[in-house]
């Protein structure tokens, strides 16, 4: 396998573990007596910040550069979760903390993501991007269900060592990786001038990427939905995500090919739809075996939509846009997580938990469908190699 394929892998798995860590965030905050409101606001508190800062980070991308941008944003993920090991203050401070992780992370998944488009050669795309993205799967198998673990056995103190290791390990992997090589340099052999959001907006179909990522994203985001979902059932919620994770690894696997051989924005609509289907059927699990059903075919929508919404960065903007069409992308899929996390703590007062997941998981199916109709195979952005020359 390629060299650096095979780093962005390992890369991917080190981030990924930095933010799947929190997964269990909401339950563990309860234990310790925390509210489902004040849980809600520091879960969200994170994306929320990932959010605002992700147009930010396509301009520090830009300006500070691809490697450097990661080497600063991985360390000051690693302080963060130091911090937090070491002292865990009051509400405010706590807010303030999961503030400026999420700025750290926001920022190193802009850059990597950036990285990954303009480094990998338009031969290898798709499969890269499935490949990588099963980086975005080994914490599901690994650091969730450890942390599903210390949560339901009381090992607290365990639970912020997590993150600790995962970031120490995003910046020493970031440290050793080599500048960005632009496969598509300028025919003077001058350096690349950057794009504006002004010709992101007027040279990509930008309206349809924000609408997709964001509703993918949402429903993407339902795992820091399903662990309070399932323990009120009296339920393990690592069941259903071990299983997610085995299915969406099957499938990125053994269908790694088709990425190269068929549009990619095709997939991201059917395989959405899917992952929504599928939270509907989950939410009158009642046993383990249904929960590993529905999270095994949740993952295989999975599989294929995640990577198709993150190839929207190299298929459908020109190389001095990719940077902002990074940004772009993360941003509406982080808006989601931001939002989703508030509806939990406050829709669940409201309606109960199992009534809001039901709601929610009915918005997600609406919104995939639409989704599908979108990027039907037809249309001058439909195919996912129009701008990738």
């Amino acid at each position: 396998m390629d060299r650096l394929i095979v780093s962005l892998i390992i890369i991917n798995i080190a981030i990924y573990s930095y933010s799947n860590a929190f997964f269990f965030l909401a339950p563990y905050l309860a234990v310790r007596g925390y509210s489902a409101a004040s849980a809600g606001i520091l879960v969200g508190a994170f994306y929320a910040a990932t959010t605002a800062v992700r147009p930010l980070g396509g301009w520090i991308t830009e300006h500070a550069g691809v490697r450097r941008s990661m080497i600063f944003s991985a360390l000051l993920c690693l302080v963060c979760a130091l911090a937090l090991q070491l002292y865990e203050g009051p509400f405010l401070w706590f807010v303030g903390v999961r503030v400026v992780m999420g700025v750290g992370y926001s920022i190193f998944m802009v850059a990597l993501t950036t990285y990954q488009a303009l480094s990998v050669a338009e031969s290898k795309r798709g499969l890269a991007f499935v490949l990588v993205s099963v980086g975005s799967l080994v914490p599901m198998f690994t650091v969730v269900p450890l942390t599903d673990y210390f949560v339901r056995n009381d090992l607290g103190q365990f639970y912020y060592l997590l993150p600790i290791a995962a970031a120490a390990v995003s910046l020493f992997l970031a440290l050793r990786l080599r500048p960005a090589k632009n496969p598509h340099p300028s025919a003077d052999g001058s350096p690349m001038k950057w794009g504006s959001y002004g010709d992101l907006f007027r040279d990509t179909p930008a309206g349809k990427i924000i609408f997709s990522c964001f509703f993918f994203g949402l429903c993407d985001s339902s795992i820091v939905f399903v662990g309070n979902v399932f323990l009120e059932r009296n339920l393990v919620p690592s069941w259903f995500i071990f299983s997610l994770g085995g299915g969406a690894l099957i499938i990125r696997i053994a269908g790694r090919n088709f990425f190269n051989r068929y549009s990619r924005t095709a997939f991201a609509g059917p395989s959405f739809l899917l992952m929504a289907l599928c939270l509907l059927g989950v939410s009158a699990a009642e046993s383990p075996a249904s929960l590993v059903a529905w999270g095994f075919f949740y993952g295989l929508g999975m599989g294929f939509a995640y990577p198709a919404h993150l190839a929207f960065t190299a298929d459908l903007a020109a190389p001095p846009l990719r940077a902002k069409a990074s940004a772009l992308v993360h941003f509406s899929m982080d808006l989601s997580w931001f939002l989703l996390p508030l509806y939990m703590g406050f829709g669940s007062s409201l309606f109960g938990t199992q009534t809001a997941f039901r709601l929610f998981a009915l918005l997600c199916i609406a919104a995939a469908g639409m989704v599908t109709w979108m990027w039907l195979p037809e249309g001058k952005f439909s195919r996912g190699k129009k701008k990738s020359s």
